[in-house]
């Protein structure tokens, strides 16, 4: 059996992280997703999240030049909110994160990410 360190159960330590982590994308950029999911593998989290886009990025993709500014614009938020992002993921998961890396798939209107953390969240009982 395992368990998280931080939390006793993970279901309950799953449904409080995509909680956090639906709130954090609403908060930060103005909606949040219409679904997410998680993988939790150790000393990895990947997480899903489909339904991000907005209408108006919706509107825009369907143009080339649409694409690329749906793109670039997400680019440099997420470039500007980095630091902020990151620490306040350390702070929810009580513990630093080593690498992060986060894409879209905006003809499927999702995006992933992950997190490389410093340690296992999980332990043998």
């Amino acid at each position: 059996m395992f368990f998280i360190i931080k939390h006793t159960d993970p279901k309950t330590f799953e449904a409080e992280f995509l909680s956090f982590v639906n709130n954090y994308v609403k908060k930060q950029g103005g909606k949040g997703p219409k679904s997410a999911e998680v993988r939790f593998m150790g000393d990895t989290i990947v997480y899903f999240l489909r339904g991000i886009l907005t209408e108006r990025e919706r509107k825009l993709i369907q143009s080339p030049e649409g694409k690329r500014v749906v793109i670039e614009s997400r680019r440099v938020f997420l470039d500007m909110d980095k630091e902020h992002r990151i620490a306040k993921f350390e702070e929810f998961l009580g513990c630093r994160v080593l690498e992060n890396y986060e894409s879209w798939n905006l003809e499927n209107d999702s995006a992933t990410a992950v997190l490389l953390l410093e340690k296992n969240m999980w332990k043998s009982s």
